[in-house]
């Protein structure tokens, strides 16, 4: 059934195949979406009312803006407060309080300067009180005899204090943005953050700076406690700003998961991966391309066939293969092969190039998705691959599949063809330049144009920046369309 409705933010650029479907460019705000059944959603966009677009080239914005969570607490905003045991004093009214007869007073002091914290708890029954007194006051016994015995054992050890010091570990300790690239930053200080948080710094604004926080400290970042599905976020903004521990839920056969598998490829599945040189360059800025000190690249690509394809139950499969670039937001591009009837043996493709421009090979990953379109013509999952940029081999390839728990799938695989050129050598490089010039231009266009629908403008201003919006995409597309034909 149709959801309320809401908007989305077009993580990649996509082209109309109809009548009745959107075209938009990357980070396009689409408004007043209706998210319907079959993986195709209907929204506002470039003067364009209630037309169709694929969902999973979006994602939803939030409507409202969510509540700071606790960075310390991974119970977030229903932690209400807590009392220290050890510090804790538990009495029992002789009358009750308010009417209620089982009722015991805590009274915790942290520190002798700090006043007095006092909590009334009413019990059901007077078994119900008894049992919570005096397992309060057992963990605070227990907890003052292992501070105790804390303190004999440091007074027994003997440790020389230049010993001490040459022992590096991570210490666990509140973020402190101050400290930034000052002489206070200690690299054995770890900080920790709700993906929340740690989003807020992968950003255009902030990334650089949380980048140099990373250089010389450790950040560990971990999925939000009400993630009630055990989903996970995308671990990519992170990396890109240098994050050396982002923790996500394992037991989720999801993106995120696979390209994490994709990464430590990388260390040979040692569980580590060297940080790429230009993340210790002072100039670099994660999300700004024109900041990056090495060569751009073109990745050509062909799909030509598959074999061994699995299927869900009985039915015969008509598969076909989205093949997407996943990296900083400069670099994210997706295109997907038509779709051949009837045949998960040994389906081919027409062949078709894809080409892919990728201004940061260091940090992108190539991945393959073999979809079945059904017979309402939606997609379902049926195996991917996915891999490092800088793994790539050019020629024939045969890429082994896998399912979504990253499991290869015995015999089957994809049959690429895969030609890695330096960009601005292979084309003539004004056609080059005049391309990404346009993707920017696009870019600024789709911002501007998303912006005024948001205020409710349909003045002249709205117009122009509508009408160059729509040239500059037909520019763009003949442009690419050239190039792909050489």
């Amino acid at each position: 059934m149709p959801t309320a409705r809401c908007t989305v933010k077009a993580l990649y650029d996509y082209r109309a195949q109809r009548e009745d479907e959107l075209c938009f460019p990357k980070q396009a705000l689409i408004l007043n979406v209706d998210k319907q059944e079959g993986g195709w959603w209907r929204g506002d966009y470039g003067g364009k009312k209630q037309l169709w677009f694929p969902a999973n080239y979006v994602e939803e914005v939030p409507s409202s803006p969510t509540r700071e969570l606790d960075e310390n607490s991974p119970l977030g905003t229903f932690l209400k407060g807590f009392i220290d045991v050890p510090t804790c004093h538990v009495v029992i009214p002789k009358d009750g309080r308010n009417a209620r007869p089982y009722v015991f007073t805590i009274h915790s002091q942290q520190l002798p300067s700090h006043p007095v914290q006092t909590l009334d708890v009413a019990a059901d029954s007077l078994e119900d009180l008894t049992s919570w007194v005096s397992k309060i006051r057992e963990a605070a016994q227990n907890a003052d005899a292992r501070m105790q015995e804390e303190k004999q054992m440091e007074r027994r050890k003997k440790i020389a204090v230049e010993l001490s010091d040459l022992v590096v570990y991570c210490r666990p300790v509140p973020f402190n943005e101050d400290k930034i690239g000052t002489e206070k930053a200690c690299y054995r200080d770890m900080s920790s953050f709700p993906e929340t948080k740690a989003e807020k710094f992968a950003t255009r604004a902030r990334g650089k700076r949380f980048l140099q926080y990373n250089r010389r400290q450790l950040s560990r970042v971990y999925p939000r406690g009400q993630r009630l599905d055990s989903s996970n976020y995308d671990p990519l903004p992170m990396w890109l700003c240098g994050s050396q521990l982002v923790a996500l839920n394992f037991q989720t056969p999801d993106k995120p998961m696979q390209l994490n598998q994709a990464l430590f490829m990388l260390g040979g599945g040692s569980g580590y991966v060297p940080q790429p040189d230009i993340m210790r360059d002072d100039v670099f800025d994660p999300f700004d391309k024109d900041t990056l000190h090495v060569e751009p690249i073109t990745i050509q690509l062909q799909v030509l066939g598959a074999r061994h394809l699995p299927k869900n139950g009985r039915s015969i499969v008509c598969p076909f293969v989205e093949v997407e670039i996943c990296g900083a937001d400069y670099d994210s591009c997706k295109c997907k092969t038509d779709v051949v009837a009837d045949n998960g043996l040994n389906p081919v493709w027409v062949q078709k190039q894809f080409v892919f421009d990728i201004h940061n090979p260091t940090f992108s990953f190539l991945r393959f998705t073999v979809y079945e379109e059904d017979m309402f013509s939606d997609p379902n999952f049926l195996a991917q691959a996915s891999y490092p940029v800088r793994l790539l081999r050019t020629g024939y390839r045969s890429v082994p599949l896998k399912n979504s728990y990253n499991e290869e799938l015995e015999l089957a695989s994809l049959l690429v063809h895969i030609e890695i050129v330096n960009a601005k050598e292979e084309d003539d490089e004004n056609l080059y330049m005049s391309i990404q010039q346009l993707r920017d231009r696009t870019s600024e266009l789709s911002n501007k144009v998303s912006l005024l629908e948001r205020s409710g403008s349909a003045d002249l201003s709205y117009q122009q920046s509508l009408e160059e919006l729509r040239a500059t995409q037909d520019q763009l597309s003949e442009l690419v369309e050239a190039r792909n034909r050489r």
